[in-house]
């Protein structure tokens, strides 16, 4: 279970951020809500306008936990990213922590980190890769996603938000091959301009000895013209024969930048 708890972790953290051109998010004039496919629309285009932004920095904060969800071996990465003059995108592990401890050029050695921006073909079989470039809010993959608004509204941060259950059915590279995976959750919707305040959701088929899993991504929202995520939370349980552990991963975007247009 760590194993594949560790390369779906460093997935999320080298996520496959892709610069494309665009304009910042627009938010809608205060007017009736739209219908519900309507929303949904307005969400897909906040996405198209706002993927070019990328961060600088990337922590994750990876918990195993106690049966009284009390953190007992904990991992901290720290990670750079910067824009090369060829528009790609390099990351650096920067600092590692392991109970406390810095092992910092241990984890040089064993962490090899791509482009984010190529596909991903990883050779160890064990890997279990996701990007969080991947999204139900992609315009280039609305023919793979299917949503109903529930009807239900919740006060998120500071926005109304609508609540809608989605089914995404996308891929992920196991054992180095790709294969189908489904995304089944709820996203929230701020209810007049559609802005994505947050995403949750579990996948299915599971990894190998994962027995739960669940994902929040939580969205910036705060400026104006500029939506960008800034947290995500995975947690679950696992193991083998009768020998469970808890999880939990934290993973924190910050100092984003706008990628030069093409």
């Amino acid at each position: 279970m760590n194993k594949r708890t560790a390369a779906l972790l460093l997935a999320v953290a080298c996520s496959g951020f892709t610069p494309r051109g665009g304009s910042a998010a627009r938010r809608s004039p205060e007017s009736a809500a739209p219908a519900p496919a309507g929303l949904w629309l307005k969400t897909v285009d906040i996405h198209r306008l706002n993927r070019d932004w990328y961060p600088e920095r990337i922590s994750v904060l990876s918990e195993i936990l106690n049966r009284r969800s009390e953190p007992y071996s904990v991992t901290q990465l720290y990670f750079s990213l910067r824009m090369g003059a060829n528009g790609r995108l390099h990351t650096e592990l920067t600092r590692a922590l392991k109970n406390g401890e810095d092992t910092t050029e241990k984890m040089k050695a064993k962490v090899t980190i791509g482009n984010p921006r190529e596909s991903l073909t990883p050779e160890d079989e064990n890997t279990y890769s996701v990007s969080i470039s991947d999204s139900p809010f992609n315009p280039d993959h609305q023919n793979a996603v299917s949503f109903s608004a529930s009807g239900e509204k919740q006060l998120l941060f500071g926005h109304l938000c609508h609540r809608y259950e989605f089914t995404y059915q996308t891929a992920i590279v196991s054992k180095g091959k790709s294969e189908k995976l489904t995304w089944n959750g709820m996203a929230w919707l701020e209810e007049r301009s559609g802005l994505p305040v947050k995403l949750e959701f579990s996948v299915s088929p599971l990894p190998s000895r994962i027995r739960s899993l669940w994902a929040i991504y939580l969205y910036d929202t705060a400026q104006l013209g500029k939506w960008v995520l800034n947290k995500v939370t995975i947690s679950g349980h696992g193991g083998f024969l009768f020998i469970t552990k808890r999880f939990r991963t934290t993973t924190m975007f910050s100092q984003y930048r706008r990628a030069p247009h093409a």
